[in-house]
């Protein structure tokens, strides 16, 4: 079990296709149309989806052949050569540092002064609760917002249902609902651990049930 630990793949990069939109689809539209407004900022709870849709963008424009960059504000410091991209995708500004929020109010202006490029941004809370600069919460608030609304658990367990059926994996409601209860509860992570347990199954050549998944949910923890 610990060396199928190890060999786990990685997971594929999120896409538009992979995103259950149901009360979303608002966002996927100004995302997608290559008319919508250049500045958009989306906000919602951990877990909603924010990071799976700023990512897809990113792919979507290279798709374009235009020049993209995703920031992470969390892990990762804003480079000022980032105002080269044609998108620029900021994720979890509300982790942004005095001089990082200096960087981004920056590169608004360059956008917004050039008439071209396009940035798209996404925190927890809507701009003007942020605890960012005053000018930068009026910067937010100028383009497009958005509240990214988290499915419910039946959504979930619904996406879940689908995702294994288009895999033809027969998985239990019971599995499903263990892995909401017991394992991170985004879904790109609970598509991800079931993808993990089709890959044990066939190793194991054992059917998905709630035994082998509290197996590998103990042994993932585990790994350093």
């Amino acid at each position: 079990m610990d060396q199928l630990v190890l060999d786990l793949a990685p997971a594929p990069l999120p896409v538009f296709d992979t995103f259950v939109a149901e009360r979303n689809r608002e966002v996927i539209t100004a995302l997608t149309d290559p008319g919508a407004e250049r500045f958009i900022y989306l906000w919602g709870e951990v877990g909603s989806g924010k990071t799976h849709l700023l990512q897809a963008w990113i792919a979507h424009a290279e798709t374009l052949g235009r020049s993209s960059i995703y920031l992470d504000a969390k892990t990762e410091r804003l480079p000022d050569f980032a105002r080269e991209a044609s998108f620029i995708a900021v994720d979890h500004i509300d982790d942004l540092d005095p001089d990082d929020q200096i960087t981004l109010f920056s590169i608004y202006n360059s956008l917004k002064d050039s008439g071209s490029g396009c940035l798209l941004m996404a925190g927890r809370k809507p701009p003007m609760a942020l605890r960012l600069r005053d000018d930068l919460r009026t910067r937010l608030g100028w383009g497009l917002v958005f509240e990214v609304k988290a499915l419910s658990d039946e959504e979930k367990l619904a996406a879940l249902h689908a995702h294994a059926a288009k895999r033809q994996l027969a998985v239990a409601d019971d599995v499903f609902r263990y892995l909401l209860t017991h394992w991170r509860r985004d879904l790109s992570s609970l598509i991800a651990m079931l993808d993990m347990l089709d890959r044990y199954s066939l190793a194991m050549r054992r059917p998905i049930t709630v035994p082998l998944v509290k197996n590998v949910l103990q042994t993932t923890r585990a790994q350093p």
